[in-house]
């Protein structure tokens, strides 16, 4: 991603709007199941359950960049295929 794609992708993520409630709660459950796991765990499997859930975070983060540009991409087809 270009240098201005990037200052555009941090500034929406700065401003983005998480308080929809339902969100919220899957959010707050989804913790409260990774501890109630940790807790289950010896601390071998602890740690490598930490390090998947860090890759799959990462894994995620650069999926939600590729569709942020997918969709610039398709945003600036869509204003230069003509007139509306």
């Amino acid at each position: 991603m270009n240098d201005l794609l990037r200052v555009i992708y941090a500034h929406l993520l700065d401003h983005l709007n998480l308080s929809d409630p339902e969100y919220r709660e899957n959010m707050r459950c989804a913790a409260l199941q990774y501890d109630k796991l940790l807790q289950t765990l010896t601390p071998e499997q602890a740690a490598h359950l930490r390090d998947y859930r860090d890759m799959s975070a990462t894994a995620g983060a650069l999926e939600q960049e590729a569709l942020f540009l997918a969709a610039f991409r398709a945003g600036l087809r869509l204003g230069t295929a003509g007139d509306w």
